[in-house]
């Protein structure tokens, strides 16, 4: 938490002026200055930027239907945003924008992960709502479960599945709808898009990681990764009047890093684990080695392979070659498993 803390500070504080530099209009564009000067990342000696490090860019830019973006200094419009979007993360109150977690939801998972849990009693439960047997169903028989049968029922699904699918089909299938949830411009636009994104980088962090609790550790985290977009996109619905999306760089960059710093403060005010808490907030960082924590890279890894696979979903062995090797087994895992 006490990273967290001097990260905001870093981010959102005021800054001096620079020898010979004019000092800020006033206190809200000192806060947006410093939002957009303190997105990017610090250099590390010696660590190079990863592979296509406009990914996240390219990402965001689609998202918000942006098409070309250019270099240079946020607008007036989008530092308004970017200031609201950093208040709120400078107040805690990030979570507030994102629709809350279902109550339901920790019963779930807490009745999929027990030892003893037996198929019949799975069923019952699952039996009470019928959106969650029809995605249970769909689950069954997609790619990436691989039954090799055809499952026509619940009781087939859930044997079928076993317990690691089914944790996975209950946190899907409740946070779907909080995704799904379309209030205004950006975030009609933005669709079912991030949605996708976060169907994707759960499944393959979740593959990335190596035992079963790593594996769980690792759904939660890539399913919230991104959720601090939610937030953004309604900020923009609030804020943003101006009729062109948001395009500069500056503004893209500021907005993945404020992103992530409020899918962290969702994450903990849904009570995820620590583990996860730290992960999501730390894929921003540039890896340097065991500086990073093993989950925070391995969401990273997923996370670039999940928005890569959704901008372009076919790359050849050339373009794989490129990717580290984290990346490329998730890219290619997402290849198989979202290929029908």
């Amino acid at each position: 938490m006490h990273r967290v803390e001097s990260w905001l500070k870093r981010m959102w504080g005021p800054r001096a002026p620079a020898p010979g530099q004019a000092a800020p209009a006033g206190p809200d564009e000192a806060i947006a200055d410093a939002a957009v000067a303190q997105a990017q990342p610090p250099e590390t000696p010696g660590a190079a930027d990863p592979p296509d490090a406009d990914l996240d860019r390219r990402f965001t830019a689609f998202l918000l239907g942006a098409g070309q973006l250019h270099a240079g200094r946020a607008e007036p419009a989008e530092r308004r945003a970017l200031q609201h979007m950093g208040q709120l993360v400078q107040e805690g109150r990030g979570s507030t924008l994102v629709p809350r977690l279902p109550v339901e939801l920790p019963r779930l998972i807490s009745l999929v992960r027990r030892d003893d849990v037996s198929p019949r009693e799975l069923t019952e439960r699952l039996a009470r709502d019928p959106t969650l047997v029809g995605e249970v169903v769909r689950l069954a028989n997609s790619p990436r479960y691989r039954t090799g049968r055809d499952i026509a029922d619940l009781q087939g699904a859930v044997i079928a599945l076993g317990q690691r699918g089914l944790v996975q089909l209950v946190v899907s299938a409740a946070m779907r709808p909080i995704y799904d949830a379309r209030q205004g411009r950006f975030s009609r636009v933005a669709g079912t898009r991030l949605w996708n994104v976060a169907e994707r980088c759960s499944h393959a962090c979740s593959f990335l990681c190596s035992g079963a609790a790593n594996r769980f550790h690792g759904y939660l985290a890539g399913m919230v990764a991104n959720i601090g977009l939610i937030g953004a996109l309604r900020v923009l619905d609030a804020d943003y009047a101006d009729p062109q999306p948001p395009s500069s760089g500056d503004f893209h960059d500021a907005l993945g890093r404020t992103a992530a710093a409020l899918s962290e403060q969702v994450a903990r005010q849904w009570e995820f684990p620590a583990a996860v808490c730290q992960a999501v907030l730390r894929r921003t960082d540039r890896p340097d080695g065991a500086d990073v924590e093993a989950l925070a890279c391995t969401l990273r890894a997923a996370d670039r392979a999940s928005k890569r696979h959704l901008l372009a979903p076919g790359l050849g062995t050339e373009a794989l070659a490129g990717l580290d090797e984290l990346q490329r087994r998730g890219y290619l895992e997402l290849q198989r498993a979202f290929s029908g």
